[in-house]
């Protein structure tokens, strides 16, 4: 075991400079652009990198045109950015605290998954901790995992699938949920009792982005009818444009049933009556098991609060019909 310890000795003469140094120089993808982004000389960043390279006892990165990171320099890389990352939310944590601000929250979620159930539960939290501070970034699972692997991001909720499944990462089971096909208001489709796939032909189509679990599921119930998965007109993760898009043509799209019935009851748009139901799959959500926020526990337990009531909600309006 000393032994062990001894040959990593190196962590000890380790600086957060060093980190800073190989996370710029990955990102920047040259010794020069590096240095711009840091307000360093290149010979001061050379140096830094070189030093690094000595403690370690290896190449971090292999020289070229760009440099690419060594499979050790990767290692170190994924070091780096948590480090790192951790080090910018503890510090936005405790400017918080001083501020008055019980603490940061970046929360991210993808493409309105959870439409009723996030608003509940920070509006909830906020009942519960008022001085909490809370950022939301939509995006898609992959960067969004990647972004908590960094720590940028506290929790995702969403939609989750095999990508979730990586080391050092939490998941938990929330609710599930089905998705929509939509249209305008008055939109041929939206005043059928029940459409066809085939009828869905003669119609462009917004769809999420290739590889999100909505497409996959659209594809799949289309290809089960015998027909070619849908051609999208327009691909894109964003619900303005969607929603924007759907006002101007006859467009059809997706969107998960409980932000399809919320704009419905705003009369925004009408839900497509079509043969297939439509299953969203699992909402969980997703948070490194190391995190530093101090309150992301009491959102997590926020979360399964709200989760557990609009199940019984649902079971209550279910058992009504």
């Amino acid at each position: 075991m000393e032994t062990a310890f001894a040959d990593l000795a190196w962590t000890r003469r380790l600086k957060l400079r060093h980190l800073q140094v190989l996370a710029a120089l990955e990102s920047a993808g040259s010794v020069t652009a590096a240095a711009k982004a840091m307000h360093m000389t290149q010979p001061a960043l050379s140096h830094w990198l070189s030093d690094m390279e000595d403690l370690v006892g290896t190449a971090l990165f292999i020289r070229g045109r760009k440099l690419e990171l060594t499979e050790a320099g990767r290692a170190l890389w994924r070091y780096a950015c948590r480090v790192l990352g951790d080090t910018a939310r503890t510090g936005e944590e405790i400017e918080a605290v001083k501020g008055g601000v019980a603490g940061n929250l970046h929360i991210g979620t993808i493409l309105s998954a959870a439409p009723v159930l996030l608003p509940r539960a920070i509006a909830a939290l906020h009942q519960r901790t008022p001085n909490v501070q809370i950022e939301l970034v939509e995006g898609l699972l992959e960067p969004l995992i990647e972004r908590v692997e960094r720590r940028e991001i506290d929790l995702i909720i969403g939609p989750l699938d095999v990508r979730a499944s990586r080391s050092g990462l939490c998941t938990e089971w929330l609710m599930t949920d089905t998705f929509s096909v939509v249209a305008r208001r008055g939109h041929p489709l939206a005043e059928m009792d029940a459409a066809r796939w085939e009828d869905t032909v003669a119609y462009p189509w917004i769809l999420p982005p290739p590889g999100t679990l909505s497409r996959a599921r659209l594809d799949q119930a289309v290809a089960d009818a015998g027909m070619p998965p849908p051609r999208p007109a327009v691909e894109t993760s964003s619900l303005v444009a969607l929603l924007s898009m759907l006002q101007d043509r006859d467009y059809i799209a997706t969107l998960a049933s409980s932000v399809a019935h919320m704009y419905e009851q705003l009369n925004l748009i009408r839900i497509v009556r079509v043969p297939s139901r439509l299953e969203f799959g699992p909402i969980g959500m997703l948070w490194a098991a190391d995190s530093p926020s101090i309150v992301l526990p009491a959102l997590r337990d926020t979360l399964r609060v709200e989760a557990k009531s609009l199940f019984d909600i649902g079971n209550a309006g279910e058992a009504a019909t």
